[in-house]
């Protein structure tokens, strides 16, 4: 197993700084007095830099659009300028979306793809989103309009198209006309759907549907270790084969199928299962 390849990836290096920066006092003290100058928290908000970032997070979670918006707009002023002072806004709202796009990563993976090459193309599209948004123009919804934004650049600097060029996204209209409906949900679904086609995990013909919630996340993982290396095409398919929530594959069939015993095919998944539990930190360890 390649531990090495998985520390030296990008997210990890960003995580890395990011802790760097918030054992000092000087950056967050800075963000501070944008936030309390604009009137988005008081005096009584952390002096960590990192504890400030969990707290316009979950303000976020718990405010909803308003109070994301209003300290998303305080930082985006700055970080579209030049100079330290934008550096330092750019890298805080990077450090806010930066699961989203560990997220977009995972789903953009096709097979003999590394995850360290698509994510520092990821995390570079997520710099240049966040220090060109178009903040007087697009003030609301801002976290769904940057996550749209990086979709585009993404998807078309890996070829991922989810429509043809010069079609909106489904539910793109919608979300510059104000709804609360979220194209890159949409989107990431059918993108994981693809990949996993790619892989040899999922058959065209197949509800796109089936891969939301659980399903989703097991295949989101496979197909990651799948590009990763950690299985092989075989061994990812037994597991996802096994696990579908629409009707898992009886062992009895598949070995049918194959010309093999039900123990053999119980045994093969059950080895599989092992490599994945093996390499599942790993997959954790880049968000």
């Amino acid at each position: 197993m390649n531990t090495a390849h998985v520390d030296n990836n990008v997210v990890n290096r960003l995580n890395a700084e990011w802790r760097w920066l918030c054992d000092r006092p000087a950056p967050a003290a800075q963000v501070r007095g944008w936030l309390i100058e604009a009137g988005v928290v008081d005096e009584q908000t952390p002096h960590r830099l990192d504890e400030l970032h969990d707290l316009l997070q979950q303000r976020s979670q718990e405010e909803g659009r308003r109070f994301s918006d209003a300290w998303l707009t305080v930082l985006l002023e700055r970080a579209v300028s030049e100079g330290e002072q934008a550096q330092l806004a750019a890298r805080v709202v990077v450090q806010a979306m930066l699961p989203g796009a560990v997220r977009m990563t995972r789903r953009c993976l096709r097979a003999g793809e590394e995850f360290t090459d698509v994510a520092q193309l990821v995390v570079a599209a997520l710099y240049q989103v966040v220090r060109s948004f178009p903040i007087e123009r697009r003030h609301r919804q801002l976290a769904r309009n940057l996550r749209l934004e990086l979709w585009h650049i993404v998807s078309r600097e890996l070829g991922r198209e989810f429509a043809p060029s010069g079609e909106e996204l489904p539910g793109e209209k919608e979300l510059r006309e104000g709804s609360v409906a979220d194209p890159l949900a949409q989107a990431e679904v059918v993108l994981l759907a693809n990949a996993a086609e790619a892989a040899g995990l999922r058959k065209a013909a197949e509800p796109v549907e089936e891969l939301a919630g659980a399903r989703g996340e097991l295949v989101e993982l496979l197909v990651w270790a799948l590009a990763e290396k950690h299985l092989t095409t075989d061994a990812a398919a037994a597991i996802s084969d096994h696990y579908r929530e629409a009707g898992a594959v009886e062992d009895l069939a598949a070995a049918r199928a194959a010309g093999v015993s039900a123990a053999a095919i119980r045994q093969k998944r059950r080895r599989a299962v092992v490599r994945l539990r093996a390499a599942a930190p790993l997959w954790a360890a880049a968000a």
